[in-house]
Protein backbone atom coordinates (compact mmCIF):
# COMPACT_ATOMS: atom_id res chain seq x y z
CA UNK A 1 0.00 0.00 0.00
CA UNK A 2 2.43 2.87 1.19
CA UNK A 3 6.07 0.77 1.76
CA UNK A 4 7.11 2.83 -1.12
CA UNK A 5 7.38 6.00 1.06
CA UNK A 6 9.54 4.46 3.10
CA UNK A 7 13.42 4.95 3.19
CA UNK A 8 16.29 2.04 1.92
CA UNK A 9 16.48 1.64 5.84
CA UNK A 10 13.07 1.28 6.93
CA UNK A 11 12.58 -1.29 3.75
CA UNK A 12 15.09 -3.22 5.41
CA UNK A 13 14.07 -2.88 8.56
CA UNK A 14 10.41 -3.32 7.69
CA UNK A 15 11.28 -6.69 5.77
CA UNK A 16 12.91 -7.69 9.53
CA UNK A 17 9.86 -6.85 10.99
CA UNK A 18 7.60 -8.50 8.59
CA UNK A 19 9.78 -11.72 9.13
CA UNK A 20 8.86 -11.37 12.66
CA UNK A 21 5.10 -10.79 12.27
CA UNK A 22 4.66 -14.27 9.72
CA UNK A 23 6.57 -16.23 12.04
CA UNK A 24 5.11 -15.28 15.14
CA UNK A 25 2.59 -18.05 14.86
CA UNK A 26 5.58 -20.76 13.69
CA UNK A 27 3.41 -21.37 10.55
CA UNK A 28 4.31 -20.03 7.08
CA UNK A 29 1.15 -19.65 5.38
CA UNK A 30 1.37 -19.47 1.54
CA UNK A 31 -0.83 -16.49 1.32
CA UNK A 32 1.94 -15.17 3.62
CA UNK A 33 5.32 -15.77 1.69
CA UNK A 34 3.06 -14.59 -1.60
CA UNK A 35 2.38 -11.27 0.25
CA UNK A 36 6.17 -10.70 1.72
CA UNK A 37 7.48 -11.44 -2.35
CA UNK A 38 4.92 -9.00 -3.44
CA UNK A 39 5.86 -6.59 -0.46
CA UNK A 40 9.64 -6.46 -1.42
CA UNK A 41 8.68 -5.68 -4.69
CA UNK A 42 6.56 -2.84 -3.98
CA UNK A 43 9.42 -1.94 -2.01
CA UNK A 44 12.09 -2.38 -4.80
CA UNK A 45 13.85 -5.25 -2.64
CA UNK A 46 14.17 -7.29 -5.98
CA UNK A 47 18.16 -8.65 -4.56
CA UNK A 48 19.08 -10.09 -1.97
CA UNK A 49 19.64 -7.94 1.14
CA UNK A 50 20.94 -8.04 4.19
CA UNK A 51 18.31 -7.99 6.64
CA UNK A 52 18.88 -6.34 10.08
CA UNK A 53 18.86 -8.62 13.12
CA UNK A 54 17.77 -7.46 16.17
CA UNK A 55 14.99 -6.44 19.05
CA UNK A 56 11.36 -5.23 17.87
CA UNK A 57 12.72 -2.13 19.72
CA UNK A 58 15.98 -2.00 17.87
CA UNK A 59 14.06 -2.88 14.31
CA UNK A 60 11.95 0.10 14.84
CA UNK A 61 14.39 2.41 15.64
CA UNK A 62 14.65 3.88 11.85
CA UNK A 63 11.14 4.86 11.66
CA UNK A 64 11.38 7.79 13.10
CA UNK A 65 8.25 10.57 11.75
CA UNK A 66 4.46 9.39 12.02
CA UNK A 67 4.51 8.73 8.55
CA UNK A 68 6.89 5.89 8.52
CA UNK A 69 5.30 4.36 12.35
CA UNK A 70 1.71 4.85 10.29
CA UNK A 71 2.89 2.80 7.66
CA UNK A 72 5.09 0.23 9.50
CA UNK A 73 1.51 -0.12 11.26
CA UNK A 74 -0.67 -0.63 8.94
CA UNK A 75 1.33 -2.81 6.16
CA UNK A 76 2.35 -4.72 9.70
CA UNK A 77 -1.60 -5.00 10.73
CA UNK A 78 -2.42 -6.14 6.84
CA UNK A 79 0.24 -8.53 6.75
CA UNK A 80 -0.87 -10.28 9.87
CA UNK A 81 -4.29 -10.82 8.84
CA UNK A 82 -3.62 -12.36 5.27
CA UNK A 83 -4.38 -15.38 6.82
CA UNK A 84 -7.48 -14.54 7.66
CA UNK A 85 -6.45 -15.18 10.93
CA UNK A 86 -4.92 -12.26 13.98
CA UNK A 87 -2.54 -14.82 16.36
CA UNK A 88 -1.63 -13.50 19.50
CA UNK A 89 2.13 -13.57 18.76
CA UNK A 90 1.16 -11.54 15.70
CA UNK A 91 -0.76 -8.89 17.81
CA UNK A 92 1.76 -9.09 20.26
CA UNK A 93 4.60 -7.50 17.84
CA UNK A 94 2.32 -4.73 17.04
CA UNK A 95 1.08 -3.93 20.19
CA UNK A 96 4.86 -4.03 21.23
CA UNK A 97 5.32 -1.27 18.13
CA UNK A 98 2.15 0.52 18.89
CA UNK A 99 3.73 1.33 22.45
CA UNK A 100 7.28 1.71 21.05
CA UNK A 101 5.89 4.86 18.80
CA UNK A 102 3.38 6.19 21.16
CA UNK A 103 0.37 5.43 20.14
CA UNK A 104 -2.70 5.45 22.03
CA UNK A 105 -4.75 2.32 21.91
CA UNK A 106 -7.73 3.56 20.44
CA UNK A 107 -4.83 5.02 17.02
CA UNK A 108 -3.98 1.43 17.37
CA UNK A 109 -7.53 0.20 17.04
CA UNK A 110 -8.38 2.41 14.33
CA UNK A 111 -5.33 1.30 12.84
CA UNK A 112 -6.56 -2.43 12.80
CA UNK A 113 -9.99 -0.93 11.91
CA UNK A 114 -8.80 0.92 8.72
CA UNK A 115 -7.28 -2.49 7.27
CA UNK A 116 -10.43 -4.99 8.17
CA UNK A 117 -12.00 -2.29 6.08
CA UNK A 118 -9.54 -2.16 3.38
CA UNK A 119 -9.84 -5.67 2.82
CA UNK A 120 -13.72 -5.61 2.73
CA UNK A 121 -13.33 -3.23 -0.49
CA UNK A 122 -10.45 -5.23 -1.95
CA UNK A 123 -13.01 -8.02 -1.78
CA UNK A 124 -15.90 -6.41 -2.91
CA UNK A 125 -13.15 -4.96 -6.07
CA UNK A 126 -12.14 -8.71 -7.11
CA UNK A 127 -16.23 -9.22 -6.98
CA UNK A 128 -16.91 -7.30 -9.18
CA UNK A 129 -13.98 -7.78 -11.69
CA UNK A 130 -14.88 -11.59 -11.56
CA UNK A 131 -18.67 -11.40 -13.10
Amino acid sequence: MYLNRLTIEQKKAFLAIAMKIVGADRHLDPKERRTIEAMRVEMGLLTEIDIPMGSIEELAKPFDTRQSQVILMLEGIALALVDEEFHGEEQKILRALALIFGFSEEEANAMENWVLSYKKLQKEAESMMAK
